[in-house]
């Protein structure tokens, strides 16, 4: 029987260098070619993760994982493989660039209306109640 890093069979705890907490967050795994491929991660610690992710799945020995609704994307190195789950050594954190922001004002606006020959009859009332003019005008002619 292959030991397994996760489980023994005693009831003695596993020594570790450091805490796992368990978790079920959806991530996705970015290779170098591009391609994103969906994954879990299972539990993480400081320094690694072990990951659900399909065998049939290629991995490369290092890797970027991004977990979903966090601002933070992790470049981690391939540790072990097993069936359906693998662990990863975290080398480096980075955080996610925010979506780019819309600036104040970007909202594309009409242009102005063209200028009316000072010679040319006044525009028809516009609807708007009977006797009100409208408060647009036109150029004065002082």
């Amino acid at each position: 029987m292959q030991a397994d890093q996760d489980t023994h069979e005693s009831s003695e705890p596993i020594l570790r260098r450091e805490e796992r907490n368990s978790t079920n967050w959806i991530a996705t795994i970015r290779i170098p070619n591009g391609e994103d491929i969906p994954c879990t991660v299972k539990d993480v610690s400081k320094s690694g993760a072990k990951i659900g992710v399909p065998a049939y799945h290629v991995l490369p020995d290092t890797f970027l994982l991004r977990i979903i609704g966090r601002d933070f994307v992790c470049m981690v190195k391939l540790a072990w493989r097993r069936g359906d789950y693998v662990g990863v050594r975290i080398e480096r954190v980075g955080k996610v660039p925010p979506p780019p922001a819309k600036a104040v004002g970007s909202v594309k606006q009409a242009p102005p209306p063209a200028p009316r020959p000072v010679d040319a009859a006044p525009p028809p009332a516009e609807p708007g109640g009977i006797g009100i003019r409208s408060r647009r005008r036109g150029l004065s002619t002082l």
